[in-house]
C-alpha cells in the first residue's frame, strides 16, 4: 500500500509555493508519491484560468526535477467546476489499494466547512494541513498537521506583477518564466 499525496488548485500559474508545499508534504508525511490535480476552474474564483495546455505544460516544467510527482487531468478532462468530492471519489477508485492525503495550506483549512460535500470528505480521504510556525491557527484531528517553511506568493499576485510589468521570475521555475514569457502568457 502506497501513501499517494493529492495537491489541486487551478495552478494558474504553478510556482514555487506550490512547489513548496508539495515538497514538504512529501517530507513531512512521508508521502511514496504526490499527484497534481489542476482544476479546470476553482468552485470558488470567477477568473477562468488560462488554458489547460498551458497549465499543463508549466505543471510539467516546475516538477520535472521531482520524480515523486506525476499529472493527473480528471479535473481538466471534466471541465466546468472542479469539486474536491468528485476527484477523490475518482481516485479512490484508481487508487484502491492506495491510502490518499489530501494536501493542502491553512487559507484552504480556514474556509473548508464551505466545500461541496465536506463531511464526506473527511471519511473518503485523509487531510493534511501545512501551516506556518508563526501561525497559532488549532488544527485538530482528523486533520494531520505539520509546521513547515512557508514560501509566500500567490498565483494572482503573479499575474498582477505581469500585468504590471514588474518583477516575478523569483516566484516560478525558470522554465516556467520563459515559457510564461514566450508565450505572452497572462498579459
Amino acid at each position: 500500500m502506497s501513501k499517494i499525496g493529492v495537491f489541486g488548485g487551478t495552478l494558474n500559474p504553478v510556482h514555487l509555493g506550490h512547489i513548496n508545499l508539495i515538497t514538504e508534504a512529501k517530507r513531512s508525511f512521508n508521502l511514496d508519491h504526490v499527484l497534481i490535480v489542476p482544476a479546470f476552474q476553482s468552485p470558488h474564483k470567477t477568473e477562468l484560468p488560462v488554458s489547460e495546455a498551458h497549465r499543463l505544460k508549466m505543471i510539467e516544467l516546475a516538477t520535472k526535477d521531482l520524480s515523486f510527482t506525476s499529472i493527473d487531468d480528471y479535473e481538466l478532462k471534466n471541465k466546468g467546476k472542479s469539486y474536491t468530492y468528485h476527484t477523490i471519489r475518482f481516485l479512490k477508485e484508481k487508487y484502491k489499494d492506495d491510502e490518499l492525503y489530501f494536501i493542502m495550506g491553512e487559507d484552504q483549512f480556514t474556509a473548508f466547512d464551505s466545500w461541496y460535500r465536506y463531511e464526506d470528505l473527511l471519511d473518503m480521504v485523509h487531510f493534511i494541513v501545512l501551516k506556518r510556525s508563526t501561525n497559532d491557527l488549532k488544527i485538530t484531528a482528523p486533520f494531520l498537521t505539520a509546521e513547515v517553511p512557508i514560501f509566500e506568493v500567490s498565483s494572482s499576485e503573479i499575474r498582477k506583477r505581469i500585468l504590471n510589468d514588474d518583477y516575478y521570475n523569483h516566484f516560478v521555475h525558470k522554465d516556467v518564466y520563459h515559457y510564461i514569457e514566450e508565450h505572452g502568457l497572462y498579459e
